[in-house]
């Protein structure tokens, strides 16, 4: 979208320059040329969401969590960077396309949960937080846990809807998000503890 200013903006000027360039030139026996700018094409890569059509939407990000020794800066701040001891906390909020766009609460979800390898499945809660619902589910990072990027993925399932006057039937459907397609810097990821301040390393001889 950026790059349609600055065409309009090059092919205003050029206009400008021409008519300018007829004056000053006029009775000169031949003008100099005028030099096109040249043009770039850019190739998008595929929606991180995928190409094809899609019965279920979700988001979701990752929070610092009240639980977390060290401490982070501030609860409840969205991070992807999580010491060993800190706790992570996945929310996620979805839309049930199908079903015509509602929102997927726990009156029409059968089930929700994160993965992180490793790891036993961590079932996702829904409740209020703050002024707003969604859902949520905390996990501590154990203190050997490797370090590197988690590859963790939330599934969610949904109830199926019966067939109501002028509302057809809708089966129930599974979503799964993942970090694929996001840069590396953006995923979830488990760093080295900081260094406590003030604090020497020694080597002996």
């Amino acid at each position: 979208m950026k790059h349609v200013p600055t065409r309009v903006a090059t092919g205003l000027a050029l206009t400008i320059g021409l008519s300018g360039g007829v004056t000053l030139l006029a009775g000169a026996a031949q003008a100099a040329p005028l030099h096109k700018a040249a043009t770039t094409t850019t190739t998008l890569a595929p929606p991180v969401q995928g190409a094809g059509k899609h019965q279920v939407y979700l988001y979701v990000d990752t929070v610092t969590g009240s639980e977390s020794n060290p401490a982070p800066a501030a609860a409840c701040a969205m991070t992807n960077l999580f010491q060993a001891g800190q706790q992570v906390v996945f929310r996620m909020d979805g839309v049930n396309v199908a079903d015509g766009g509602v929102a997927l609460t726990n009156t029409n979800t059968a089930k929700a949960y994160v993965k992180i390898p490793g790891v036993a499945p961590i079932p996702m809660a829904y409740g209020t937080h703050g002024t707003a619902s969604y859902w949520t589910a905390a996990w501590k990072v154990p203190a050997h846990y490797p370090l590197g990027i988690v590859n963790f993925s939330v599934h969610v399932i949904t109830d199926p809807v019966p067939a109501t006057k002028g509302h057809n039937a809708v089966s129930k459907f599974s979503a799964v998000f993942t970090q694929k397609g996001l840069a590396p810097p953006s995923q979830l990821t488990i760093v080295a503890a900081a260094p406590v301040s003030g604090s020497t390393t020694t080597t002996k001889a």
